[in-house]
């Protein structure tokens, strides 16, 4: 597996962990973006945009676009499958597992 790889996987972890931690896994992409950015992984609104499709497309979030003055925001809920995903009992392509120790 190529080192882009890895990266892009862990960082929709990173995504769907987010959610999780939320009591109705529901977010902003920006709020997402904030955390993952703090998490350590450089990411930018066009990416998370990609890895919100990404996520969406694999049936672990639910995006719906809400329009704005200047465009649109995306909010975010987490689905069943994508907290079982966080949880690790739900392997999804593309998304890294969770590592226990």
């Amino acid at each position: 597996m190529s080192v882009k790889v890895s990266i892009e996987e862990d960082r929709r972890k990173k995504v769907i962990d987010a959610l999780a931690q939320m009591r109705d896994g529901l977010l902003s992409e920006d709020v997402i973006l904030r955390a993952v950015l703090q998490t350590g992984r450089d990411t930018d609104r066009d990416t998370m945009r990609a890895d919100l499709t990404f996520l969406e497309r694999a049936g672990c979030v639910l995006v719906t676009k809400l329009e704005i003055i200047n465009g649109e925001i995306w909010r975010v809920q987490l689905t069943d499958d994508g907290l079982r995903a966080s949880q690790g009992h739900l392997l999804v392509a593309g998304v890294a597992r969770r590592v226990v120790r």
